[in-house]
């Protein structure tokens, strides 16, 4: 039996991991793999402290931190099923085990939504990206597309302007779904472009992006475009199938949590971008990690004490 077991292998689990272990928990964190949406970024510039870093190092570099601490680390299990026993401990089940423990931290983050065009898996990291705020000062003087004519895909567009000198919004319906005030907004900005009822097909390039293809609905006409990136922004999806029948979700299917990351269920804390916690960024995952883990431990010392 587990004092705590964390899920997931993003910086929000792996920060919890650091402050649950030095706090001399017993903890067992179970990572399907490192790093989440963090190794997709090319370059990191506004993690304090580690300015200019290429995700997978940053994630290196928080792993090998980790590891340096007393907890037990499982790698490349994934979790299948949550289970709340009687006595309220939780069991927690893999495809190769089963473990107990007094509390959980779930800290799964999200999966951004892709578009399953070809290309699109080999270019990630490399032209291809999710996060403006994370990579549009890369793209300074450069040519992007932005694949999404929603609010997010025009938030992101807007984002990217003020660095690219061209921006052009591929949406996929007629008219663009966006916000009415978002679309005043990007019409009002000579560098963005609007296409309207367009269908990404294909991206090409050799080790970096070049080009995509598309489908101009309008004409049934196979187009492309050269640009030097792309942003893909049709949102993202929270990891929170395994509690969505245990613990309270939001509309977005978020795990909503109060100021002490305590998901609707006392001993299941939540961290990161798979909760309702504003703003998406590594920097906000890892503090909700360590915020997560000392909350933990202040439960399982109330606890012990009762």
């Amino acid at each position: 039996m587990y004092d705590l077991i964390i899920i997931g292998g993003g910086p929000a689990a792996i920060t919890a991991g650091i402050y649950a272990a030095r706090k001399r928990m017993k903890v067992l964190l179970v990572a399907k793999d490192w790093g989440g949406q963090v190794v997709w970024a090319p370059d990191i510039d506004n993690y304090t402290g580690v300015p200019n870093v290429k995700g997978m190092d940053l994630v290196n570099k928080m792993v090998v931190q980790l590891k340096e601490n007393e907890l037990e680390i499982k790698e490349g299990e994934e979790v299948t099923e949550i289970i709340k026993k009687e006595d309220e401990s939780l069991e927690i089940k893999t495809k190769n085990s089963s473990y107990s423990a007094n509390a959980l931290i779930m800290a799964t983050g999200r999966t951004s939504k892709k578009i399953n065009a070809e290309g699109e898996e080999k270019f990630i990291g490399k032209g291809i990206s999710y996060c403006a705020i994370c990579d549009a000062p890369l793209y300074r003087d450069k040519i992007v597309a932005v694949i999404g004519g929603g609010n997010t895909g025009v938030n992101t567009a807007l984002e990217v302007a003020k660095y690219a000198s061209q921006v052009y919004i591929m949406g996929y319906r007629p008219e663009p779904p966006a916000d009415e005030y978002l679309h005043h907004e990007a019409d009002k900005n000579p560098k963005i472009t609007f296409y309207h009822n367009t269908t990404t097909l294909e991206f090409k390039g050799d080790k970096f992006i070049k080009s995509f293809v598309y489908l101009d609905k309008n004409t049934e006409e196979k187009k492309e475009l050269e640009v030097d990136g792309v942003f893909i922004a049709i949102g993202s999806i929270p990891n929170s199938t395994l509690l969505e029948n245990m613990v309270e979700l939001n509309e977005k299917k978020e795990i909503k949590i109060d100021c002490n990351n305590t998901s609707s269920v006392k001993n299941i804390f939540a961290a990161g971008d798979v909760t309702d916690v504003s703003h998406k960024q590594i920097i906000i995952a890892a503090g909700e990690g360590a915020k997560a883990a000392l909350n933990a431990y202040n439960y399982l010392n109330k606890k012990k004490g009762e």
